[in-house]
């Protein structure tokens, strides 16, 4: 069988799934058609998609009639692949890093000034509920 488009020669095993045009991106533009996909959302997992077209399709709307389905469906119409989306260019923020408390710092200092170790100022700071990352940061951080 010949391309409709180009006049090429098409695979057997696409004349076998019904196509009627060749795989090069001129062909497939001019040729194919979009389907309508039907979004079923589901709970507690991801939604599922079923195209309604063919035997799957009558399937799914036969179901929907039944009320299998507890949400509703959404038809989610495929756009063509020439279509083309504006995307605006967004700057992000940087996030802000909250600066340290200046006492949780002068805490960590002294007590490393006092010969204490990492372990031993995370004891004597529990009261302030300092973390181990905490007072590292803030041994990592005196030169600065």
């Amino acid at each position: 069988m010949k391309c409709v488009t180009c006049g090429n020669e098409i695979l057997p095993e696409r004349v076998e799934l019904g196509f009627t045009y060749c795989p090069k991106k001129e062909c497939v533009r001019e040729n194919a058609e979009g389907f309508t996909v039907m979004e079923i959302g589901q709970t507690k997992t991801n939604a599922e998609y079923v195209v309604l077209e063919g035997a799957a399709g009558e399937r799914a709307l036969a179901d929907m009639r039944e009320g299998k389905y507890r949400r509703d469906p959404v038809v989610v119409k495929r756009e063509s692949a020439a279509t083309r989306f504006e995307v605006p260019r967004v700057r992000f923020a940087k996030p802000k890093v909250p600066k340290p408390q200046p006492n949780r710092v002068k805490f960590v200092h002294a007590l490393q000034a006092q010969g204490h170790g990492v372990d031993e100022i995370v004891r004597r700071g529990a009261y302030m509920n300092l973390t181990r990352r905490e007072v590292v940061r803030y041994m990592s951080a005196r030169g600065r």
